[in-house]
């Protein structure tokens, strides 16, 4: 609150490159991002453990020019965020060169951001537990992804795909190298339309209890330099069955009969002590 009545803020602030917002529980506040506007040299902005429902609000971002370039933006353990802003907001102008986001326990949350946002400089995405969020990108918004080079999705109870595209498009994560699927129990593909991936610099992929994930793709699936898929990110076990879709499903049919061998041993087992429990011989 101090902050937010000081005057002559933008001499207060002129050099102030990161700003951490966190245990602000009243409810009915709204995140007063207009303070932006007033430091230009902001770098990185933390939201935590606080009440907000939206972080930038269409009608005061009409009204507001906001000069600041933020580079780092992470919003962690935030209940009752529904939006981090709304579709028609204009706040290209602020993330436009933003490089690391990381959305963190906000179950809540039911849309990542807008399709019409872009990310032309951004280099790292994590999305972690937010159990609310069926579909985390469109694939105009992926075509923007061009620096991308880390992409980690984890514990997203409700996630059905990562991509939702149109049929029958080229997709290319033309720099991302890293792609961690961890704890996924509804992703069902990484993309459930037939277009064209394409992830000429891929090296790096975690597939990790993801039990309803037959195949990556519903399309084909270019990883010129991939040879392994991991069930662990720091695990020595690895999968490769000359492609990625064809890895996936393979995996997947791997921990099928696993998961069949333990049903039989187990009815196996079960069906021991019923028989001793008769007195019966084998």
């Amino acid at each position: 609150m101090i902050i937010l009545q000081a005057q002559n803020t933008c001499s207060l602030f002129a050099n102030l490159t990161f700003l951490g917002l966190s245990e602000y529980k009243n409810e009915e506040a709204t995140f007063p991002y207009w303070f932006l506007q007033n430091v230009s040299s902001l770098e990185s902005l933390v939201v935590e453990w606080s009440s907000f429902k939206t972080i930038f609000e269409i009608e005061i971002l009409v009204s507001i020019k906001i000069c600041t370039r933020l580079k780092k933006l992470i919003l962690n353990h935030l209940p009752k965020l529904q939006h981090i802003c709304e579709e028609g907001s204009q706040i290209n102008r602020v993330l436009e060169v933003l490089e690391y986001l990381a959305i963190l326990d906000c179950p809540s949350l039911t849309n990542l951001l807008p399709s019409s946002i872009t990310f032309s400089h951004l280099t790292y995405l994590e999305i972690t537990r937010c159990n609310r969020v069926i579909n985390l990108i469109t694939s105009p918004t992926v075509q923007s992804l061009v620096k991308l080079t880390v992409m980690k999705v984890k514990d997203c109870d409700s996630l059905q795909e990562i991509i939702t595209g149109k049929e029958n498009v080229d997709i290319a994560f033309v720099s991302l190298q890293i792609l961690i699927l961890k704890c996924l129990p509804n992703l069902n593909k990484f993309c459930s339309t037939k277009c064209f991936l394409k992830f000429p610099l891929l090296e790096q992929v975690v597939v990790s209890k993801c039990p309803r994930m037959k195949i990556f793709s519903e399309g084909n699936t270019s990883t010129p330099r991939l040879r392994k898929v991991r069930i662990e990110e720091n695990s020595e076990e690895r999968n490769w069955k000359g492609n990625l879709n064809d890895t996936v499903k393979k995996m997947f049919e791997d921990k099928v009969c696993i998961h069949l061998h333990y049903t039989f041993y187990y009815l196996f087992c079960l069906g021991c002590k019923i028989f001793k429990l008769k007195n019966m011989k084998f």
